[in-house]
């Protein structure tokens, strides 16, 4: 029996991996999650041989979403040359913690209502912090209420 999605996340140095194992710090284990390090001086042929590997191993999975860091980066471009043909499968850039735990956790049978939702997730992770001025209102209650 198949199952719905997994999730290949690649990245350059072992940024997939430090990503992954944050996931896995906060929430434990998936299953359907792998990750492909792009070390320094590896070929295309090595990360490719990696990223086949990995992407063969979720064979009983319906989908298939390969995150990366970088549009155009290798990670990226290799994953669109070696799976962006499949109709199971979408490569997605932009690689952040909300968006590796929306893919990992959401299962959707339709693959771009879950894509949409994933980067949605992304973008919206993304704050910047401010300090508000709260007015002081304290002589307002004085008297009590």
């Amino acid at each position: 029996m198949s199952k719905s999605t997994a999730v290949l996340v690649t990245a350059h140095g072992k940024f997939s991996e430090g990503i992954l194992s944050t996931i896995e710090m906060i929430a434990g284990k998936f299953e359907n999650v792998k990750n492909v390090n792009f070390l320094e001086g590896e070929n295309f042929e090595t990360i490719d041989k990696k990223l086949v590997e990995a992407y063969n191993s979720f064979s009983n999975y319906d989908h298939i979403i390969i995150i990366t860091d970088l549009m155009g980066g290798t990670p990226f471009n290799r994953s669109v040359m070696n799976f962006g043909s499949n109709e199971n499968t979408r490569v997605l850039a932009g690689l952040n913690f909300a968006m590796l735990f929306t893919a990992i956790t959401t299962q959707n049978d339709n693959i771009d209502l879950l894509v949409n939702e994933i980067l949605e997730s992304g973008k919206e992770s993304i704050k910047k912090f401010e300090i508000v001025e709260i007015e002081d209102d304290s002589d307002e209650f004085e008297d009590g209420i």
